[in-house]
């Protein structure tokens, strides 16, 4: 059977030797750079805080790479036990991938590009294959959920809980099946955020780092070196290695819905923004279109309302408004202005759910659309 491994459902990212940043491989003996180059003073000195304050019972004459090694252990003893391999079969053959426990319940949160399509769903814990079933997916993200039959309560699980955007050069540790490996960690460093690759826009500003994928990666659980969860590897890049981190805050999100309510409740709005040419106030933030049916077309929005605050967040530019969006659920009421006419009218918009929601056993055949419309952002 022809075998295939996901890394991201865009582009399959190859692990690399070459970075600009600290790109590891950590083995039990030890971790080998694959290359330190372009970094100043500053960021060395900026890892080396971050390692020290993750292994304060190490000795204070440890050396830097005994204590980044210790780091390293502690964080990839934890998560291992969290990790498993995802593998199904669809029409071309057979796909495998990352995912981990999310919760003591047996959820497991995986990459929808590896499950959409496919049958026979088989998850590789502790070495032990069980088969799994779909939850859920999320179609803004790319994000599935399964959960494993006969596992209601897993004792190794990840928690992900509200976190604040790590600032650059935090390290940071992924660790994901590399094609018919073992789970594998990888070292590497945040850059920053992304809410777009091009001129197509992700569903909610995405987590950089210097962690170069490997083929099956996709999936991944990214954590910092205090063993707190960042995110999920989603997408990834070969030039230069790197990756996309679905943040560990919207994880929660997600989670949560099916928690409380056994499903995905992720409010909608009905709008779709694009940069303005010219600024109206403080914002270039454009309505462009009002979606038919939607809670904006029922408060009275407008194609070409100019929108200046949203769920009580001021708005400058239309970048702003998926991260707010996101996190919305299924009848919540939000608060929204919009600059019309030279006047600043207030509206309130009850949010209902997405249309696009892809519930257990009713899954579509569309592509994952883990980038949005080129452009303008719908919400």
């Amino acid at each position: 059977m022809n075998r295939r491994s996901v890394s991201n459902p865009l582009r399959l990212a190859v692990r690399s030797g070459q970075g600009a940043a600290v790109n590891s491989r950590f083995t039990p003996a030890g971790w080998r750079s694959k290359g330190v180059v372009g970094l100043s003073l500053a960021g060395i000195a900026s890892l080396f805080l971050c390692i020290t304050s993750a292994t304060k019972a190490s000795s204070a004459g440890d050396s830097l790479s005994e204590k980044m090694t210790a780091a390293i252990t502690s964080v990839t003893r934890k998560t291992m036990p969290t990790v498993v391999r995802v593998r199904c079969t669809d029409g071309h053959g057979e796909l495998n991938g990352t995912g981990f426990y999310i919760g003591p319940t047996g959820t497991i949160c995986t990459l929808a590009e590896i499950v959409r399509n496919g049958s026979n769903i088989m998850v590789m814990h502790n070495g032990v294959e069980s088969p799994a079933s779909l939850l859920a997916i999320d179609s803004r993200s790319g994000v599935a959920f399964l959960k494993t039959e006969g596992n209601e309560v897993n004792g190794s699980f990840i928690t992900a809980r509200s976190i604040t955007t790590p600032p650059p050069m935090t390290p940071v540790v992924g660790i994901g099946f590399i094609r018919d490996e073992h789970a594998i960690p990888s070292l590497g460093m945040i850059t920053g955020t992304e809410i777009r690759d091009g001129d197509h826009y992700y569903c909610l500003p995405h987590i950089t780092a210097t962690i170069p994928l490997g083929e099956g990666e996709g999936g991944s659980p990214i954590l910092d070196l205090k063993g707190e969860l960042i995110g999920m590897v989603v997408a990834g890049s070969t030039q230069p290695p790197s990756c996309r981190i679905f943040p560990a805050t919207a994880l929660e999100k997600l989670n949560n819905d099916l928690l409380r309510y056994g499903r995905l409740e992720s409010g909608w709005l009905g709008i779709v923004v694009e940069q303005a040419a010219v600024p109206q106030g403080t914002s270039t933030a454009r309505i462009v279109s009002v979606e038919a049916g939607s809670p904006a077309e029922s408060a009275g929005l407008k194609s070409g309302d100019m929108l200046v605050s949203l769920a009580g967040h001021q708005i400058s530019n239309p970048e702003q408004v998926p991260g707010i969006t996101f996190y919305l659920t299924a009848g919540d009421s939000v608060s929204t202005s919009v600059l019309r006419d030279g006047k600043v009218l207030k509206f309130d918009l009850h949010c209902i759910q997405r249309p696009d929601l892809e519930p257990a056993g009713q899954i579509s055949d569309k592509k994952t659309p883990l980038l949005g419309q080129p452009s303008k952002l719908r919400n």
